[in-house]
């Protein structure tokens, strides 16, 4: 028996019952059962913030807070603008509520850049700052929390341990050797990131000699401990080179400490950096505000030995955050990360392998704050946030967060139809088998890269032969003087093998499209003479077997071409190549016919009376029109064309972007008829943007832009995939190294949305141009085809598999936000029989 659907008797497979829903629910989706009778959808709700309490009626700064573990109370510490002094306050949570005690003066003196750490083995609370009042000196503190029930905190001697200017003080407690390790910024030494051990002995502290880990200029420090390896870990801002993310690993001996090398990480201007040591999964989380990409960031980090890899960046925030603070929840195993959008809010993320995922964000407070602070209260399994609030006089307070809630709990079963909000449904239940080919999203997994030329392999497009089945992907060869090369490629499996490279151009060749041509089997391949004149050329080619073989290049442009793009309309059974025309200076446009193994042309047409860079076309064939998308004027624009013998005619020019972009692509969805056209936006902070687009006559009108990537996109190239009926991306993601990256988008009317992004290639894939996609309609997967720079920019190759199957014989488990996967959890959904049918537990 080596199936389990063998297993259920016939007619047996299907039990359900008919609900009432809560909310409108799609077919194929877990659901609930309410107190009420009715069903409704599994997921999670954001977290519940509880009465905020003001600590200090009076402006505060440099809030910082620990959790005193022996007297299971918060502790916070602050500046209070008004006299300059440094004070400590007690805050006991109950419920959802936290209550102050009376502030206590640690100093007399103006304390600025505070941090704070809780000893747990002295039971002693340790306080670094930078005394303005002496001379800026790095300066510690101990403080000695009493009283039943806690209420007071007595101090002993400052004690300095940097003789000289510090700023950007961060502490931490290392519990292996029960040492405090505080990093600052050695303003006299070149502004380096500067760490020293401390041992704490009743209330004093003695330190050890100051190392350096970061030799230039560092800011923004965070440090965390790592308890299963033993090591502290120190997340900055490298300032003096890109500024980006730094970190290191800190190993303790005695009163010292040395590093490993620093690691990189996130792109430029960032701030705000917060680390977090998940000692459920054994991982630093570093969540931090992203300038560059304007957005609130995490990333996940896995220390090994002295050093640190990471995972790629993930984001919490869309918009422009601050003042981001966080900490650790292990009995739920979620980080709590509190930052600043327009107001205060705060986010739990969970992280899963080397990565990290949110629910919604819960605002703390209705408007805007700074100096956020998060504790965990390990008693009451709460989490603490203290602020400086900006809508109340910069009061300082604080508030208590309760974990975000799931109804998982509840589940009864799975949807078999789509049920209308309060109306009755069939849900196939507990014990039954349901048949859904939805029931999980689509992911896409890779095979192995697969080198297809050992050189430099730049200016590449790909086609699929769908008559040989087979993928054809042209490219300059710079191992051969930049000559145009074809080579033919097949998938079996999840993997691609290669013929032998042919040569089409005896020349330098650049900006090559590749197109197939259904109605006489043969590959046309467009491309820039860069030798001669910059001339366009097209040849005809013509697969057999493994081997591509070429007819005479024929000229469409005499002069100066650039980039272009070549399609081919099956109604007319044309070759419509566009280009961007220096010498004309305009887009232009030329229809193309094939005869055998050559192709002739009529007169080119200007798209546009200026030029138009960035040309990407695609052709629609619900309506046998042209759509050819340009930037013109920093601005993306759009055009229909329709063929007519040998030329072609455009109708008027529809605006796309209303602002600056680079990279647009093409790709037209047969089964719902639309265009789609994805960019990368500068109006937007580079983001990855996609719209879609509707042919009506000779017009195309617009829908609203979607983001696919909050991060500078780059190198955007996009094709359609038939079986699933998605349009699959790929694009080069600056903040995340370049690395090559896939997601693929669902069109519904005239929107797109989006699922999870996919690392195919883990170098920087930004190659011109970028990742080539073509879609074997025969294998049914998607070939990438990029420089891979981790391989001496090697052309190379990568299947991807985009499906939603479920994996026979496999336990599936319903997670928190509803969705199914073989993530085990303490509910189980059941185990599936095929690739489309679930045997849900009784």
């Amino acid at each position: 028996m080596s199936n389990l659907s063998e297993l259920l008797p016939a007619g047996s497979s299907v039990k359900s019952a008919d609900f009432v829903a809560q909310g409108t629910l799609a077919s194929g989706l877990a659901v609930g059962l309410r107190s009420d009778g009715k069903v409704e959808a599994i997921g999670v709700a954001s977290g519940t913030v509880g009465t905020p309490a003001v600590f200090l009626q009076s402006n505060v700064y440099d809030v910082k807070s620990t959790f005193d573990s022996y007297n299971n109370v918060v502790i916070v510490v602050y500046r209070r603008v008004s006299t300059g002094h440094g004070f400590a306050v007690i805050g006991a949570v109950s419920g959802t509520a936290i209550s102050f005690g009376t502030p206590i003066t640690f100093t007399t003196n103006t304390p600025t850049s505070l941090a704070v750490t809780y000893d747990s083995a002295s039971y002693k609370v340790v306080i670094a700052y930078r005394d303005t009042s002496n001379n800026n000196y790095g300066t510690a503190i101990v403080g000695n929390v009493s009283g039943t029930p806690a209420s007071n905190i007595s101090f002993g001697s400052a004690v300095v341990y940097e003789s000289a200017s510090t700023q950007q003080t961060t502490a931490s407690f290392d519990s292996t050797n029960n040492k405090v390790v505080i990093a600052y910024k050695d303003d006299a030494n070149s502004n380096q990131g500067t760490a020293i051990v401390g041992t704490v002995s009743s209330t004093s502290i003695s330190f050890g000699s100051a190392v350096v880990f970061e030799t230039s200029n560092s800011e923004y420090f965070s440090a965390c401990y790592d308890s299963v390896n033993g090591k502290t870990v120190i997340a900055y801002v490298d300032s003096g080179n890109d500024p980006s993310g730094g970190a290191v690993v800190g190993t303790i001996s005695g009163t010292s400490i040395s590093f490993g090398s620093p690691v990189h990480f996130g792109s430029s201007s960032m701030t705000y950096t917060s680390a977090t040591y998940d000692v459920t999964n054994e991982k630093v989380v570093i969540a931090y505000a992203d300038g560059t990409n304007t957005s609130g960031r995490a990333i996940v980090g896995t220390v090994s030995g002295t050093s640190i890899s990471f995972g790629s960046p993930a984001v919490f925030e869309a918009a422009s955050s601050s003042w981001v603070a966080s900490a650790y929840e292990p009995t739920q195993g979620y980080h709590a990360i509190a930052y600043t959008a327009t107001n205060g809010k705060i986010v739990e993320g969970r992280v899963s392998g080397t990565s990290i995922s949110f629910v919604t964000a819960a605002e703390f407070v209705g408007n805007s704050t700074t100096n956020n602070t998060v504790t965990y209260d390990a008693t009451n399994k709460k989490i603490a946030i203290a602020y400086r609030d900006a809508g109340n006089s910069n009061y300082g307070t604080g508030v208590v967060y309760s974990q975000s809630t799931t109804n998982v709990t509840s589940f009864v079963g799975i949807t078999d139809q789509a049920i209308s909000s309060a109306a009755t449904g069939k849900v196939v239940c507990k014990g039954g088998a349901i048949t859904n080919t939805g029931l999980l999203p689509l992911a896409e997994t890779f095979g192995s890269k697969v080198v297809f030329e050992a050189a430099i392999s730049n200016q590449r497009s790909s086609a699929f032969d769908s008559a040989n089945n087979k993928i054809v992907i042209a490219y300059q060869d710079s191992g051969n003087s930049n000559y145009g090369t074809a080579i033919v490629g097949t998938v079996s499996g999840n993997s691609i093998t290669f013929g032998t490279p042919a040569v089409f151009a005896s020349h330098s060749m650049q900006y090559s499209s590749t197109v197939y041509d259904p109605d006489t089997q043969k590959i046309i391949i467009s491309y820039r003479n860069s030798t001669s004149g910059s001339s366009g050329l097209a040849v005809v080619g013509t697969v057999s077997g493994t081997s591509i073989s070429f007819g005479t290049a024929v000229e469409y442009a005499a002069s100066s071409v650039f980039i272009q793009e070549a399609v081919y309309d099956t109604a007319n059974n044309k070759v419509v190549i566009t280009y961007d025309d220096v010498t004309q200076n305009a887009t232009r446009s030329i229809v193309g016919t094939v005869s055998g193994t050559s192709i002739s042309f009529g007169t080119a047409v200007s798209v546009n009376s200026n030029r138009g860079s960035d040309v990407s076309a695609a052709y629609d064939s619900a309506n046998g029109k042209i759509v050819v998308a340009y930037k013109e004027s920093s601005r993306g624009k759009a055009r229909v064309g329709t063929v007519s013998g040998t030329s072609i005619s455009f109708g008027g020019e529809t605006n796309f972007s209303s602002g600056n972009l680079f990279w647009p692509t093409v790709v037209y969805d047969v089964q719902n008829e639309k265009t789609l056209i994805a960019f990368r936006d500068s109006d937007n902070s580079d983001y990855g943007t996609a719209v879609v687009g509707t042919v009506s006559g000779t017009s195309i009108s617009f829908g609203s832009a979607t983001v696919f990537n909050t991060g500078i996109t780059q190198s955007i190239q996009g094709t359609y995939d038939s079986t699933n009926n998605v349009v699959a991306l790929s694009y080069a993601d600056n903040p995340n190294s370049n690395q090559g990256t896939a997601i693929n988008g669902t069109i519904s009317g005239t929107s797109v949305s989006f699922g999870s992004a996919t690392v195919f290639n883990t170098t920087d894939t930004s190659g011109d141009p970028g990742a080539v996609i073509s879609y074997d309609t025969n294998a049914k997967k998607l070939v990438y085809a990029f420089t891979d720079s981790g391989n001496s920019n090697y052309g190379t190759a990568i299947v991807g598999n985009l499906s939603n199957a479920l994996t026979p014989n496999t336990a599936y488990f319903v997670q928190d936000d509803g969705t199914i996967s073989t993530s085990s959890t303490s509910t189980k959904a059941g185990t599936a029989l095929s690739t489309t049918s679930l045997l849900l537990t009784g």
